[in-house]
């Protein structure tokens, strides 16, 4: 596998991850948060629809809903509270530098374990020691916030 097919999705989560913490401290004070939210999922909803139709495969909605289990019902329901709690965490003042990084830096050691525990996925030393720099880090980080 060439460098740019495995890495371009890594690329675009980065760009798209910082264009989303920008929006998301930038949704006006005044705004209800659901409302924000929900204008984002419109947003969503539409963009994804015309990727479907113009990249899909199977286009049937039908055919789709068939092959359906939990998985997309409870990415919905998880990046909708995502997107609350990012608009939360702005509106409660945390700074765009340090919010964001203990949330990502948290969840990267959750996942850690997540990995081990339920994918029989192998950690060696040196990520296990790059796991407990991570937890310093989100402690050092948090005494600060």
């Amino acid at each position: 596998m060439n460098l740019f097919a495995f890495w371009w999705p890594i690329g675009l989560l980065l760009v798209c991850h910082t264009f989303y913490q920008i929006s998301a401290k930038s949704v006006p004070s005044a705004m209800d948060p659901f409302a924000a939210v929900f204008i984002n999922y419109v947003v969503a909803a539409t963009a994804a629809f015309i990727l479907w139709m113009v990249m899909g495969q199977e286009k049937n909605l039908m055919v789709q809903i068939g092959k359906l289990n939990w998985a997309p019902i409870v990415m919905g329901l998880t990046i909708t509270a995502v997107e609350v709690a990012s608009v939360f965490m702005y509106k409660l003042g945390w700074n765009i530098s340090i919010g964001t990084t203990i949330v990502n830096i948290a969840l990267a050691v959750v996942l850690a374990v997540i990995g081990v525990l339920f994918y029989k996925e192998t950690l060696s030393m040196q990520q296990l020691v790059g796991i407990g720099l991570c937890i310093a880090g989100v402690i050092v980080m948090s005494k600060g916030a």
